[in-house]
């Protein structure tokens, strides 16, 4: 709407300088202009080009320059604003005489061309001058007509011609030049820089990513983050001021790892780009847990209020169970959220969880079965916690150097992963070139495709201990915090108290035959996932001499708690009464 007024604006200066509308229809010529990408307006150049061109034509046909400017929009996809108001304005008879550079920058296909010339050019006997000498287009006689449309799928032809070579050059830089952090082109991720062609760290800007990821951290809200940036002056990519919007984005983003993937659409291969890290495996994880928490109820306005095991319960068809309270009514309950979201228009696999779980009952229910576990584990606990609270610094700084020295491996993993890379990548140009018998080549081939899988196991082998190691450690500080009379502290249980022990709950349906031996959901099982083997853990003493010293034997994360039946109850006498019965 915006560009519609602006238009029309320009338009009418243009004809309060004519006398008449005629003069003012056979004196403008509208130029198209496009590219296609937002990083070809950045860089001006083609823009720029076309703009010459145009602005040096109109001079030449003794007309008024007036600009259509289209700026990066892909022919192939996405709706390009200024070209339907280009329609408009020969449907409404302003315009007469257009110039665009090329019909490849025109129309994505011969059949929309086409379309063009049969519905506006002849009809409304609009002039079209293409190229750099502005040759007019000739509809009217067969003969020029016929070679007209063939000019069109000839340019159409080199256009795809020219994108199949481009993303083949794409597909060969990133076997090539993959794991050396060749960039693909576009705008680069704010932290990076495009130097020569390669994913490089910008200095100054990776000093701000880091702060972001530690401000969340340290609880920090998106708003926090957006004003501290705002307040500094750091400018974002692609706008004067960040929106909450691109930090979650960035917060999310696997790039900041040094991972950027890409997979070609036409034969579905993934490519990985691989280059130096701005943040640490272990920071990343920890700030895509903290996301996952924040984020698990996030639009679900059902959640008005709070709820002890909503953070935790997962229904076993994938979906969230979120805690309901109706107050006016004194209604309680969880319940699978599969339905309301697929209402929102989700795609949720069929739940057979369909009845809800009255809120108390099940807050005592699992608090109770978890109470068992821990005062079970207290007792092991109650043996060395003076040791674990005397030594929590030391376990602390152990934890972190043990993270440290993984990250350092991985380091290795990742130029090792390069130097195999490259290895394969000369083996098939070696190949290519007839420079490598077929069993040589394919003996090669597969020793380094061997060792590459092995490099990423052990990455990602790395990256799980990492995460463990974080684990371990926010357990120490656990036990710190609410090992002392643990039996205490399950009197009036918190969600705090138990993120640091649950990892997760997931409720499955219990079914039976109720009275008429129809086969119904009778109720609900729970299964506790823990996030330290406490479950049946215990002491292994040295000798029988208890002094002598004792180990702590690993129990398990995962405990059954069996099933809480569904209240069963009745109408009233008050709705019996009402209905006759």
């Amino acid at each position: 709407m915006e560009e519609t007024l602006e238009f029309q604006k320009a338009l009418d200066d243009i004809k309060a300088s004519h006398d008449d509308d005629l003069d003012y229809l056979r004196e403008v010529l509208f130029c198209y202009l496009r590219v296609s990408t937002k990083g070809q307006v950045e860089d001006g150049h083609s823009i720029e080009n076309q703009r010459a061109i145009g602005k040096r034509l109109a001079d030449k046909l003794d007309m008024t320059y007036f600009e259509l400017n289209e700026g990066g929009k892909s022919s192939s996809r996405g709706e390009r604003p200024v070209f339907e108001e280009l329609k408009s304005l020969i449907r409404t008879n302003q315009l007469k005489h257009l110039w665009y550079y090329s019909r490849s920058r025109w129309t994505r296909t011969t059949i929309e061309d086409l379309l063009m010339k049969q519905n506006y050019f002849k009809p409304y006997k609009t002039k079209i001058y293409e190229g750099e000498s502005g040759t007019l287009r000739n509809f009217k006689e067969s003969a020029p007509e016929m070679l007209d449309e063939i000019l069109t799928v000839v340019q159409q032809f080199d256009r795809k011609q020219r994108r199949e070579i481009s993303i083949s050059g794409k597909r060969h830089l990133s076997r090539a030049k993959g794991e050396n952090g060749v960039f693909m082109g576009g705008t680069i991720n704010f932290g990076y820089a495009n130097v020569e062609k390669k994913w490089t760290i910008n200095k100054e800007e990776a000093v701000h990513v880091k702060k972001m990821f530690s401000m969340y951290l340290q609880d920090k809200s998106m708003q926090d983050i957006k004003s501290h940036l705002d307040s500094k002056g750091v400018k974002p990519r692609r706008s004067k001021l960040w929106n909450i919007g691109s930090i979650l984005t960035m917060l999310k983003n696997r790039v900041y790892l040094g991972e950027y993937n890409w997979i070609d659409k036409e034969s579905l291969e993934t490519f990985n780009i691989r280059f130096e890290p701005i943040i640490s495996h272990s920071m990343f994880s920890r700030v895509r847990k903290k996301l996952d928490k924040n984020t698990r109820n996030q639009g679900n306005n059902s959640r008005k209020y709070e709820s002890l095991l909503s953070d935790f319960m997962v229904c076993c068809c994938g979906q969230k169970i979120t805690g309901h309270v109706n107050k006016t009514v004194g209604r309680k309950v969880y319940q699978c959220s599969s339905k309301h979201n697929f209402w929102k228009g989700k795609t949720v696999a069929e739940c057979h969880n369909r009845r809800s779980m009255n809120m108390d009952m099940t807050d005592k229910f699992i608090v109770d079965k978890i109470r068992q576990v821990m005062t079970d584990s207290t007792i092991l606990k109650e043996r060395f916690k003076e040791d674990i609270l005397s030594t929590k610094g030391f376990e602390s700084s152990k934890v972190d150097l043990e993270k440290s020295m993984r990250e350092k491996t991985i380091s290795k993993v990742d130029k090792q992963m390069k130097v195999t890379i490259e290895s394969i990548s000369t083996n098939e140009v070696n190949h290519m070139l007839e420079k490598t018998e077929d069993a040589i080549y394919k003996e090669i081939k597969s020793i380094l495709y061997e060792e590459k899988v092995n490099l990423e196991d052990k990455k990602s082998t790395l990256v799980a201990e990492i995460e463990e190691l974080d684990n371990r450690k926010d357990w120490i500080n656990w036990v710190g915090h609410y090992g002392a009379d643990m039996s205490k502290k399950f009197e009036n249980v918190t969600t705090e108290l138990l993120t640091g022990i649950v990892d997760s709950i997931i409720v499955h349906p219990s079914h039976g035959f109720n009275r008429d031996e129809v086969k119904k959901q009778l109720g609900h099982r729970m299964i506790v996932n823990f996030k330290q083997p406490i479950v049946g853990d215990s002491i292994e003493y040295h000798t029988d001499n208890k002094s002598d010293g004792y180990n702590v034997v690993d129990g398990k994360k995962i405990k059954k708690l069996g099933s809480l039946e569904i209240l069963k109850g009745g109408r009233g006498k008050s709705a019996k009464k009402k209905q006759g019965i």
